[in-house]
């Protein structure tokens, strides 16, 4: 039964038959794994039965989304994986001014104008009930990462290595836009800013709020697709991000992998490169925000004080309608009061190693080493 879940769930079946060709061509020198052949098999065949739809959606919808106009610029929420984004883009989203990228966006971008109802019932059916990594409630209305959308509908996009970990150095540049082309980065632009229009078109031009941790080293390029936008940016004990973001490649990439699976040392390796670059380019462009268009906030504070921490960041931030906002966002806070968070224990060595690698973030977010 949990392979058959695993089938159902597979994030690339959104993709166009012209950008799963890509991808297969790019990780040629690597071929898909037997094990996983089921996988691409089911992916494949999904692909190409949904391909009718997605052009009625592009003859019918695509010259509307591009006259979109995005009236607000962006609230984008920033943070490492694992540092309590989803957490507090759960509780903003709770505020009817905004919109977010929920799954049928984001694992269906190509065809959720056509058919939103019909992709609503079947969510809800095959979504787990429950996130791999933390038992955080799936649905079809709550944010998910528009980086999934993007890993849809083109080939630039990080999340493809958890598809092709072998070659997850072709991927991994995207999310810090090192090393790729001219040519790679307008196409990412055009396409990133179809998919906010799409959205922004379906869901009647309220403000997009978005969380993708990916975004978080790219803010000189948000910044030239969106010189207003609003950042809000979430940190996190560096030792916890590190055990918590290791069960997720443990327990979440495994459902994903269409090639055989890396080392063990390979993927530890991959988590403390990413962590390291991603944040380095943070510090890096952080200062080009324009001043009062960024907040940034501790997940330990946020926990501690949810409701003090939200009006902070609408005061902080210039945004209205935290008093009429405030009700619902409380009901939200109310309802989480059964969760249990993960808990972890790490090993000497392992400590050691996170305080050695990740010294600058404890420096600069200002947590103690152990």
């Amino acid at each position: 039964m949990g392979y058959i879940r695993d089938l159902s769930i597979q994030f690339l079946m959104g993709c166009t038959l012209q950008t799963w060709i890509k991808l297969l061509w790019q990780n040629k020198d690597k071929p898909i794994y037997w094990r996983s052949l089921p996988k691409f098999l089911y992916i494949t065949f999904v692909i190409i039965l949904l391909t009718p739809i997605r052009l009625v959606e592009r003859i019918f919808f695509n010259i509307r989304v591009k006259k979109t106009k995005l009236e607000k610029d962006p609230v984008f929420v920033l943070g490492h994986w694992r540092s309590g984004t989803t957490y507090l883009v759960n509780m903003l989203s709770q505020d009817e001014q905004f919109a977010v990228t929920n799954a049928i966006h984001c694992f269906c971008p190509n065809m959720f104008l056509s058919c939103y109802s019909i992709l609503e019932f079947i969510m809800k059916k095959v979504l787990p009930k429950n996130r791999h990594m933390d038992n955080v409630v799936l649905d079809t209305i709550s944010s998910q990462e528009e980086e999934f959308a993007m890993a849809n509908m083109s080939t630039i996009s990080t999340y493809h290595f958890c598809c092709f970990p072998r070659n997850q150095a072709k991927y991994q540049k995207y999310a810090y836009f090192h090393n790729v082309s001219t040519e790679e980065l307008a196409e990412w632009k055009d396409k990133y800013l179809f998919i906010l229009k799409k959205v922004t078109y379906q869901q009647k031009g309220k403000r997009l709020l978005l969380k993708s941790p990916t975004n978080t080293s790219r803010i000189k390029v948000l910044l030239e697709l969106f010189p207003n936008a609003k950042f809000i940016h979430i940190c996190r004990d560096p030792y916890k991000v590190y055990v918590s973001t290791k069960k997720l490649y443990d327990n979440f990439f495994p459902v994903f992998e269409l090639q055989k699976p890396v080392s063990e040392e390979e993927s530890e390796e991959t988590q403390f490169e990413i962590y390291e670059k991603m944040y380095k380019k943070y510090f890096d462009e952080k200062d080009l925000i324009p001043e009062g268009n960024l907040i940034e906030v501790r997940y330990e504070d946020v926990v501690k004080d949810p409701i003090g921490n939200i009006e902070k960041i609408y005061r902080e931030l210039g945004i209205d309608g935290f008093d009429k906002a405030k009700v619902s966002i409380e009901k939200y806070i109310e309802s989480l009061k059964g969760y249990k968070p993960n808990k972890y224990k790490i090993d000497p060595k392992l400590r050691k190693k996170i305080s050695q690698r990740y010294d600058f973030t404890f420096k600069k977010f200002g947590y103690p080493k152990a």
